[in-house]
């Protein structure tokens, strides 16, 4: 039996066509523009990119992830973070390129209960291989040309959430303004 609902309703193609449009768009030649993500401190703890983090033990949950360096058998040890969770980063800041949607109206995923949509707020769209740097994000600088936005500071206002017809290809996530 199907886990997915889609495999039942969409094709193959259809969900390929969707799938390299949202890639094209995702390219550093599409619709994204460079950002600054910094983290807190010189040598921080970041989240393991190679295996699930539990967050109620917060250590490894010991399965493999599927998007990282080195694969293991689930239930063993993660090679990468010896069943910690976590690593040290020696990168404070680095420049990535991101979907940036600054108006709601166009925002991927928002519920629409809500009646507030919050002031000075962003959606940034990417690939789910970029889960842990932004997770691990304490703050974004949208470098844009566009003087109506500027260049303000951006911090996370919520876990980023996987988007994408029929998986988890694409995350997307919501940063106000500092």
């Amino acid at each position: 039996m199907n886990d997915n609902i889609f495999d039942n309703v969409i094709s193959k193609e259809f969900k390929n066509l969707y799938n390299n449009a949202i890639d094209s768009l995702l390219s550093i030649n599409g619709l994204t523009v460079p950002c600054l993500l910094r983290y807190s401190g010189a040598n921080n703890t970041v989240y393991c990119n190679n295996c699930v983090y539990d967050t109620i033990s917060g250590l490894s949950s010991n399965k493999y992830n599927g998007t990282g360096p080195n694969s293991f058998a689930n239930g063993s040890v993660c090679p990468v973070c010896v069943g910690m969770g976590t690593t040290i980063s020696a990168s404070s800041a680095e420049t990535l390129y991101l979907a940036c949607i600054f108006d709601s109206k166009y925002w991927l995923n928002w519920s629409s209960k809500s009646v507030n949509i919050p002031d000075n707020m962003v959606q940034i769209i990417c690939k789910n291989e970029l889960l842990p740097k932004i997770r691990n994000a304490t703050e974004i600088t949208i470098d844009t040309e566009i003087a109506k936005y500027g260049n303000y500071i951006y911090e996370r206002a919520s876990d980023p959430e996987p988007a994408g017809l029929g998986s988890h290809k694409y995350i997307i996530s919501m940063w106000k303004r500092k």
